[in-house]
């Protein structure tokens, strides 16, 4: 899947919005856990990655696989995700997939 977009301000995978990660790992609960906390960054490296805003495009991302323990989500496909556009990025606590669409 190319459609993923991740908008982690702490992850070492996160590329200008783009998961170096082969594959991403999210949990039942939404939870990316995947992310790898990275130290302090300087400003320096903040600010080219907001320099490089054309890269948000999702056609442009490489090829991972979203494995999905999120059961009760539409797009979870016998734990991988089908989505098309998958959005990671961080909550108040976790940094979670915020495309999980819950089974009625």
């Amino acid at each position: 899947m190319k459609g993923l977009k991740c908008t982690t301000t702490n992850c070492e995978l996160n590329y200008a919005c783009h998961c170096q990660a082969g594959v991403i790992n999210i949990s039942q609960n939404a939870v990316c856990n995947t992310k790898i906390k990275k130290g302090f960054l300087p400003i320096k490296e903040e600010y080219s990655n907001f320099e490089a805003a054309n890269e948000f495009d999702y056609d442009e991302n490489d090829d991972v696989l979203i494995q999905c323990d999120s059961v009760k989500c539409i797009y979870n496909n016998d734990h991988i995700c089908s989505a098309d556009l998958v959005n990671v990025k961080d909550g108040i606590i976790k940094t979670k997939c915020v495309t999980k669409k819950i089974l009625n």
